[in-house]
């Protein structure tokens, strides 16, 4: 979800890609070092640095006002929206009474698997056995969860061994990833370019005013888009003996507080199911275990 952390961290990746298009150690397109990060000036930054103002770096620093923040009130309903699809890593096969589950080598376990057999011990129709993989997973857990609700099944390994009796099928499906607006807010940001002369800093406080000129909307680490939008700016000469010069620009951000989960699809019958074993042709388990 977005959070002022995730913001500043992607303002700080857009104003780097505009202003260093051959990277920060390269220095900007002013001519100068410059470091972007959020926060403010440190002491290091005036004199005990590498690079320091006085040495001819800028800085820009990227600041969230806490008595901006106001909250959106919309009505929403604060609905589940399907956000994106996972494709599975973890894999179902059946060979006679033996099923098998597989992981991709080098990957980490994502998808729905499970089984759909007829015929087993006490069972009038079909059931259903679902797992939902984790991370923590393993070929051989995920054989044992499925396993343990199929009546007469035993788990081996990464195999299962059914009843001869029985007849199966296997499912295999990826992951859904639903996202749900939790609350929506506005707050200010605040970024500074700072440099050790007036002029320095006027070309600074202008790229940074041209990097973002036509930027609306920016989308974050976690894929939450938010909204920005160019308020204020001002300079600020109030340390000029001591060389410093800064101009500040404020941005109205608007953004979500969103949750994400992740969630089977829709198999054998429906999800979401509780953990009490259901005779006949619906699941055997909890899917979103």
């Amino acid at each position: 979800m977005a959070d002022i952390s995730t913001i500043s961290t992607t303002i700080a990746a857009a104003l780097a890609t505009v202003l260093c298009p051959d990277g920060t150690a390269s220095g900007a397109i002013t001519g100068r070092p410059l470091i972007i990060r959020r926060g403010g000036l440190t002491q290091a930054d005036l004199g005990a640095a590498v690079r320091t103002l006085q040495q001819g770096c800028d800085f820009i620093t990227i600041a969230d006002l806490a008595e901006s923040w106001a909250r959106v009130d919309e009505p929403l309903g604060r609905p589940w929206r399907m956000d994106a699809t996972a494709p599975a890593t973890v894999h179902m096969t059946v060979s006679g009474a033996t099923a098998t589950v597989t992981v991709d080598v080098g990957t980490i376990p994502c998808g729905t698997v499970g089984l759909r057999a007829h015929g087993l011990p006490g069972i009038m129709g079909d059931a259903c056995s679902l797992h939902v993989a984790t991370a923590t997973d393993t070929a051989a857990t995920i054989a044992a969860t499925i396993a343990s609700a199929l009546p007469g099944a035993t788990a081996s390994g990464a195999c299962i061994m059914l009843p001869a009796t029985a007849v199966a099928h296997p499912i295999n499906a990826g992951t859904l990833r639903a996202r749900c607006v939790a609350r929506r807010q506005q707050q200010v940001f605040v970024i500074t370019a700072w440099s050790a002369t007036p002029a320095a800093r006027d070309v600074m406080g202008c790229a940074i005013s041209d990097a973002l000129a036509l930027t609306d909307w920016l989308t974050d680490e976690n894929g939450s888009t938010f909204r920005i939008e160019a308020r204020a700016t001002t300079n600020d000469d109030t340390a000029m003996n001591r060389g410093i010069f800064s101009r500040s620009a404020r941005f109205l951000v608007t953004y979500d507080s969103d949750l994400t989960r992740v969630v089977p699809a829709m198999l054998a019958g429906g999800t979401g199911i509780g953990h009490d074993v259901m005779h006949g042709d619906v699941l055997m388990n909890d899917p979103a275990s």
